[in-house]
């Protein structure tokens, strides 16, 4: 069975972002909450260094995620909603072992509400959101 993030394989250069988020829901199915945790921080980050590669082709290479969402919110190409999503993706792998089963849940569905954002928006995707299920062993 497909997980959620199956849809990443169909993208160029989005392999490495679809690993590390099978890994995360597969983390989740198991109450792994702490390590799903920090691999969403992981793949925030990367997904910020991304936008910001697409947006500011010119800026330094060695920029960090936090001053690249900074960036970005900084010169409004992003809504706030987005803005908003990424930096709580961002904010849950801080203090991972205090991340539960539904925050852990409701951190990989907003996962999975970026990512097919970002698909739809930088990549001529067509993914739909809101089928988002859990699928248990």
């Amino acid at each position: 069975m497909a997980g959620n993030f199956a849809f990443l394989k169909s993208y160029h250069g989005m392999h490495k972002l679809q690993h590390l988020s099978r890994m995360a829901e597969k983390a989740y199915r198991n109450g792994q909450y702490a390590t799903e945790a920090l691999l969403i921080r992981e793949i925030s980050g990367r997904l910020i260094r991304k936008l910001v590669k697409r947006e500011f082709p010119d800026m330094d290479k060695h920029f960090n995620s936090e001053d690249g969402l900074k960036k970005l919110q900084s010169t409004h190409l992003l809504n706030d909603e987005m803005i908003t999503l990424l930096t709580q993706l961002r904010k849950s792998g801080r203090h991972p072992q205090l991340i539960g089963a539904q925050n852990a849940y409701q951190i990989l569905v907003k996962l999975h509400y970026v990512l097919i954002w970002y698909v739809n928006r930088y990549l001529d995707g067509h993914e739909e959101p809101g089928h988002f299920h859990i699928h248990h062993n």
